[in-house]
C-alpha cells in the first residue's frame, strides 16, 4: 500500500511590505484566513486584493490553512 500525500500547513509566512520593502514575519492563524497585516517597519496597513483570500495567499508563495484544506480536499491529500 502507498502512502498517502500530505500538504503540510505552514507554521510563519513571510509577507513583504508594499511600501517598504521590509519583509514582516507572521505566525499563519490555522482558524481562519487574515484580511490584513500592519508592517513593522513604516506601519502602512496592507489589505487584501479583491483577487485573493487573504494576505499570505496574495503576498507571499504559501497559502492559507483554509485554502489548503480546499486544494488538499480537491486533490485528495491529508492536511498535517
Amino acid at each position: 500500500m502507498g502512502r498517502k500525500r500530505v500538504l503540510r500547513i505552514p507554521k510563519i509566512a513571510s509577507i513583504t511590505c508594499r511600501a517598504c520593502t521590509k519583509v514582516c514575519t507572521r505566525k499563519v492563524p490555522l482558524d481562519a484566513s487574515p484580511g490584513y497585516f500592519d508592517c513593522d517597519g513604516c506601519g502602512v496597513r496592507t489589505v487584501v486584493p479583491v483577487t485573493a483570500c487573504c494576505v499570505i495567499c496574495a503576498f507571499t508563495k504559501k497559502k492559507c490553512v483554509p485554502a489548503l484544506r480546499l486544494e488538499a480536499h480537491r486533490l485528495g491529500l491529508e492536511v498535517r
